[in-house]
């Protein structure tokens, strides 16, 4: 039903890897000034709200949460102390996983479902559910952006 939608993550989902490929925790951690979030800050807000696109998409699904997610990358989550922070690998390998499960589902679900007001309410209500998977697609490619330039400013400083 939502196949550009499925592209889309899937995109981004390879995009994500590949900008996390050859970074150490220290260096996924690293943030150029106080007021900007970390790489790793970065990947495991975009990957709590993957589990978001999924409640959207199956109201009942059981969603996989690992230990303090929420507090870590929630939304308005205050940085924490760098040891506090999972290793940049379990975090990928939990957003490549939940854009597999969102790719499956969006694969299934119905357009009555995607017309349906959602039951999560952010920003101006209401929304459909498809409103709001395109909302967390944009959100998601925001933050895409933000990770390429904390990759573009690592690699700039290992060579300076």
């Amino acid at each position: 039903m939502l196949t550009e939608l499925q592209k889309g993550h899937s995109l981004n989902t390879r995009k994500i890897v590949k900008f996390a490929e050859g970074l150490s925790q220290e260096e996924a951690l690293f943030r150029p000034y106080d007021a900007v979030n970390n790489f790793l800050w970065n990947l495991g807000h975009v990957t709590i709200v993957r589990n978001t696109i999924i409640k959207i998409l199956n109201p009942t699904a059981q969603l996989e949460v690992y230990e303090n997610e929420r507090e870590l990358f929630g939304n308005g989550a205050a940085l924490q102390a760098n040891d506090a922070y999972p290793e940049l690998d379990f975090i990928l390998g939990h957003f490549v996983k939940r854009g597999e499960e969102i790719n499956a589902l969006a694969a299934t679900v119905s357009d009555e479902h995607l017309q349906q007001e959602s039951s999560i309410k952010i920003g101006p209500d209401p929304r459909t559910n498809e409103a709001l998977l395109w909302f967390f697609y944009n959100h998601e490619t925001e933050h895409l952006g933000e990770m390429k330039i904390l990759k573009n400013l690592v690699n700039r400083l290992r060579n300076a």
